[in-house]
């Protein structure tokens, strides 16, 4: 016979707290939208308390992971070779999805994130310090993610050659083309479908890159909007998942969709702008590093912003009255205000020495 011995736990299962993902599982599948709020709220606190190396270090962390998701997303996207649907979709699904995955795991800093997060904190809180600390880390994250998608755009990208340079009169790399002219002539031509579209994942970053820096600026916000509204969107659906599956097929199908639907995204601009101006989208399309910044990097940065505000709003309007902390403290004040006190929960475990132990 064999005996088996059952040992439960008496004690009550801990909850998750702030935004790491899979670090503390509760004993529920899913949370509530008024708890992943809560839970919001929580990490903005434990982030304002970060230093300035850790937060600059984790964002550079985040800008190398998307990056890296992002250069992915050209190298396999960029030479599909079928029409802009497909191209679309291939580009939005491997790559960019699996660097926020990447992120949201490892908890690393990523400057759209956290407008969600900080603009929920100053809405809660509304003080001058929960502002500081929202600008604060505004500010380092996105300077933070932009150091890191160059060093995967310098380092990785280009300095190891998996993207050809077509043409570039700043670059000591030898070029393909050894003028400017020839160049246009060969990206209008049949150069980019050329050996099975070897070429093509150039072509696709000078050509975009190109696009985005001739891009309005409402045009970029609008863009912007879009894209931060869905990428908060799949922040928020991956927090109310405790398991990692649900978690990945939450990110995996609001980050297809934005990059579908040609939205646009600071973080992955900041690769694939500064990639494509390395490797001759200055030359191609007469567009300089001062036009990144004015027309694309500034006001994708704002429409990021603007979509993140939208979604927070919504979620803190709708769900703040049922916050975990909100209902605790109204127990608590319905309790004083009736003189009512919490009744104590006392067991008795079999020795007589542990009689009366409240837990």
């Amino acid at each position: 016979r064999t005996l088996v011995i059952l040992h439960l736990s008496t004690q009550p299962p801990v909850k998750m707290s702030g935004i790491q993902p899979g670090s503390i599982m509760s004993l529920r599948r899913q949370f509530t939208n008024p708890e992943v709020l809560q839970q919001f709220i929580d990490a903005a606190n434990k982030k304002a308390k970060y230093g300035w190396a850790k937060l600059f270090f984790l964002s550079l962390l985040g800008g190398f992971f998307l990056g890296m998701g992002s250069l992915m997303s050209a190298q396999v996207g960029g030479r599909w070779g079928g029409t802009t649907g497909q191209n679309n979709f291939v580009f939005g699904g491997f790559g960019i999805p699996f660097g926020l995955i990447m992120i949201v795991f490892t908890g690393a800093e990523l400057v759209t994130g956290n407008f969600l997060v900080f603009t929920i904190h100053v809405i809660h809180e509304r003080t001058p310090a929960s502002v500081i600390a929202a600008a604060r880390s505004f500010i380092v994250s996105w300077y933070g993610n932009f150091c890191g998608t160059m060093l995967v755009a310098s380092a990785i990208a280009w300095q190891s050659g998996v993207v050809p340079t077509a043409y570039s009169e700043l670059s000591e790399k030898t070029s393909v083309f050894s003028t400017k002219e020839a160049m246009k002539e060969a990206l209008t031509g049949s150069w980019c479908s050329d050996k099975n579209y070897a070429n093509a994942n150039a072509c696709f970053l000078i050509k975009s890159t190109v696009m985005r820096l001739n891009m309005d600026w409402d045009v970029a916000v609008t863009r912007g909007v879009g894209c931060n509204f869905l990428v908060c969107t799949a922040l928020w659906l991956a927090q109310l998942s405790q398991e990692q599956v649900s978690k990945i097929f939450s990110i995996w199908i609001c980050i297809v969709m934005f990059i579908s639907s040609g939205f646009e995204h600071i973080v992955v601009n900041q690769l694939l702008c500064p990639l494509g101006m390395m490797i001759g989208a200055g030359e191609f399309g007469d567009v300089t590093v001062a036009q990144m910044f004015k027309n694309n990097l500034i006001p994708v940065t704002m429409g990021n912003y603007i979509g993140a505000f939208i979604l927070a709003t919504i979620m803190y309007g709708c769900y703040h009255r049922e916050l975990p902390s909100a209902l605790a403290a109204a127990i608590k004040e319905k309790e004083v205000a009736s003189g009512a006190k919490t009744p104590e929960v006392v067991v008795t475990l079999g020795d007589d020495s542990a009689k009366g132990t409240k837990l």
